[in-house]
């Protein structure tokens, strides 16, 4: 049985929507900013921007 194939865009943006949810405030400029820290696109920095406010921070807030 092999594993599924994990498409490593999926876990940069994963990343970059923990990044964001763990903030204490949000950046000023969120979309540039997740672009130019993770290399995302505009709609991946959108979807990880989505992903960020739909789970709770590691404190158990959500900031985002």
């Amino acid at each position: 049985m092999t594993s599924p194939l994990i498409d490593p865009r999926a876990e940069i943006i994963r990343r970059a929507a923990r990044w964001l949810a763990d903030q204490p405030a949000p950046p000023a400029h969120i979309v540039p900013t997740l672009r130019e820290r993770f290399g995302l696109n505009a709609l991946q920095a959108c979807e990880a921007i989505a992903l960020a406010r739909s789970a709770p921070a590691a404190d158990g807030e959500r900031h985002a």
